[in-house]
């Protein structure tokens, strides 16, 4: 038996649960959880805004940990070797998975929403969505390799963001954050703008590597923009809300021939008006949907070159059987959180 943290009702915190250790296909690993971070998607899992497949599940997409058995087939892992998990799981073999797309597989599922994912002891995992994890990388950072850290680098690399551009984002969280030193240490854009509502996260932000930061409370994020560049706004926005609001402020933000990359979940449709925005500037309106497993491996290369510094990434650390405090951290802002991640305490 183990300890697992389940969602049993929407709306509701989640259980600590003593079920059976999971029993692992011929294809498949056992993890031994060592961190899993909490994500706002997990939030939106809870709260409804995005559906589980079912109830009661595990949440936690964010894994690292060890091998602690493997099935008959897999041959790349060993028991003890340190890895991090890419939450899709997909078919391997459509035409999708064969040229490194398997975000689109028609038999995608993911993992801490479609299965049981990383929020207890040990974790059952496809082999073929682990990812090894240099020893030198602490598995706090390994797990929040699997979705803080790629989706931004997957949104930068969607909106196509080259050198010397100008890239603004909206919200940030945690993942905005990363997207910030993302576009200017690896992608090395020559102006990266910040935007949010919170002093705090600004402030934060600087130090990722914001060139500039606008408060959306007290300034016209539109207008500020326009000001900061010489009225030629941004080559690519990247909105990690996705508000009605926020969306709205992605158009304004984009100057002609540039895009809004849209990663942020909402619950309200956005409004455009194709002549003034998408066909009088030429922009593109891009969506992001997770990430890829050779994202993952990239990442892994970028840490351990020192390239990417994730040391400041977790900002608070929560014990297993804690972990709606940890729901609560995320929520609340005067806890002034980047990543919250849940140990098991092994």
């Amino acid at each position: 038996m183990m300890m697992a943290a389940r969602l049993h009702k929407i709306g509701a915190g989640l259980e600590i649960d003593r079920v059976p250790v999971p029993r692992m296909a011929s294809n498949e690993i056992l993890v031994e959880v060592r961190a899993s971070g909490i994500c706002h998607s997990d939030l939106n899992y809870r709260n409804g805004v995005a559906p589980v497949a079912r109830l009661p599940i595990t949440l936690g997409h964010e894994i690292a940990g060890v091998v602690a058995r493997r099935g008959s087939r897999v041959k790349d892992f060993r028991p003890g070797e340190k890895v991090l998990v890419h939450y899709v799981s997909s078919c391997g073999r459509c035409s999708y998975c064969r040229t490194n797309r398997e975000n689109y597989c028609k038999s995608y599922k993911m993992i801490g929403k479609d299965l049981d994912g990383g929020f207890a002891q040990y974790a059952r995992i496809p082999a073929a969505c682990a990812v090894k994890l240099p020893e030198p990388i602490p598995f706090e950072q390994g797990a929040i390799m699997g979705c803080a850290v790629p989706t931004a680098y997957h949104a930068l690399r969607r909106g196509r963001v080259q050198p010397k551009a100008t890239v603004v984002v909206i919200g940030v969280g945690g993942l905005g954050m990363h997207a910030v030193q993302l576009a200017k240490k690896t992608f090395h854009a020559a102006r990266v703008i910040a935007v949010d509502r919170f002093d705090w996260k600004l402030n934060r932000a600087k130090n990722f590597g914001a060139n500039g930061t606008v408060n959306a409370v007290t300034d016209d994020p539109i207008v500020a923009v326009g000001r900061m560049t010489g009225g030629m706004f941004a080559d690519v926005v990247l909105d990690f809300v996705g508000s009605k609001e926020t969306n709205q402020l992605g158009i304004g933000c984009v100057g002609k021939g540039g895009r809004l990359v849209l990663v942020g979940i909402g619950a309200k449709s956005m409004t455009v008006s194709p002549y003034e925005t998408v066909i009088g500037k030429e922009m593109e309106i891009v969506g992001v949907d997770d990430h890829l497993k050779i994202e993952l491996n990239q990442l892994v290369d970028l840490v351990r070159s020192r390239r990417l510094d994730l040391s400041h990434s977790v900002t608070h650390r929560i014990a297993l059987e804690n972990v709606n405090e940890g729901f609560r951290i995320l929520e609340d802002e005067n806890e002034k959180p980047i990543r919250v991640v849940v140990s098991t305490g092994s």
